[in-house]
């Protein structure tokens, strides 16, 4: 019996990247999931899979910006399964990241956008599933932040900027409502292996593959078997905080990279 047995989850961004290898471990350890993404994701492909390997799962479409449509995706799993246990609030306005460059060079629509779905979709997925978990004796949260929240580039600004807002919004979320049973915890991935992001350049994989301190990148396991652990009860004592999930990127001096010879790891 896995570790998730008889617990309900919802996972945002569920259908691709990220989202699908966490919907997938958490099927395994015995969660009833609920995979939300938008409708051009196809979240009901994923569901349907694990319906098929005798795991209990619904596709909802939602855009996590428009409150009815959040407010209708929890209705869902509370109709589906009678409960809601763990919410990972794993969506990001992703799409936008290839032209967010330069703070004087992005569009204020384009910051405007990442906000809306970053951090109010992330606020108003939190607005709606705490009462439902509180109905039933409390729950979990997970809200995928960014090595971008807390390490500034040339680019990523806007998305930098709003997933550091993830963080102090789970902070929240564990402030004013661990007492009733919630806790609330972020996760801070850093390259994660998956199908979005295998055609990046080569370039690109080696300055990181010479900053990670492990011998290969991690993958949506990574941060999929996090996520179980944060929904199970073992993790019953961990609450408002900021977990990195980067294989070490940031852990060492700026100088390491430098004095590594080069890895032919992966």
């Amino acid at each position: 019996m896995g570790k998730l047995e008889g617990k309900v989850a919802i996972v945002t961004g569920g259908a691709g990247g990220i989202g699908t290898g966490t919907c997938r471990l958490l099927a395994r350890e015995g969660a009833a999931v609920v995979v939300a993404d938008i409708p051009q994701a196809k979240p009901s492909a994923l569901a349907e899979e694990l319906t098929q390997a005798g795991q209990r799962a619904i596709a909802v479409e939602v855009d996590i910006s428009d409150e009815a449509q959040v407010e209708g995706m929890v209705r869902a799993a509370l109709d589906a399964f009678g409960r809601l246990d763990g919410l990972h609030a794993n969506a990001a306005a992703t799409h936008l990241v290839a032209r967010d460059g330069l703070l004087t060079e992005l569009s204020r629509a384009d910051l405007e956008e990442a906000f809306q779905v970053n951090v109010v979709g992330t606020w108003l997925c939190c607005k709606h599933a705490i009462p439902a978990m509180i109905e039933t004796g409390g729950g979990s949260i997970v809200g995928t932040s960014s090595a971008a929240a807390t390490h500034a580039d040339t680019n990523k600004t806007a998305y930098g900027i709003t997933k550091a807002s993830v963080g102090q919004l789970m902070r929240t979320v564990a402030t004013q409502f661990g007492k009733q049973g919630i806790r609330a915890n972020t996760i801070l991935p850093g390259l994660i292996m998956h199908h979005r992001v295998t055609r990046m350049g080569e370039d690109f994989k080696k300055i990181i593959r010479a900053n990670v301190l492990t011998p290969e990148f991690g993958d949506a396991d990574s941060i999929g078997s996090l996520v179980a652990y944060l929904f199970s009860d073992d993790a019953r004592y961990l609450q408002g905080q900021e977990i990195r999930v980067d294989g070490g990127m940031f852990a060492h001096s700026v100088q390491f990279a430098w004095e590594q010879p080069e890895s032919t790891s992966s």
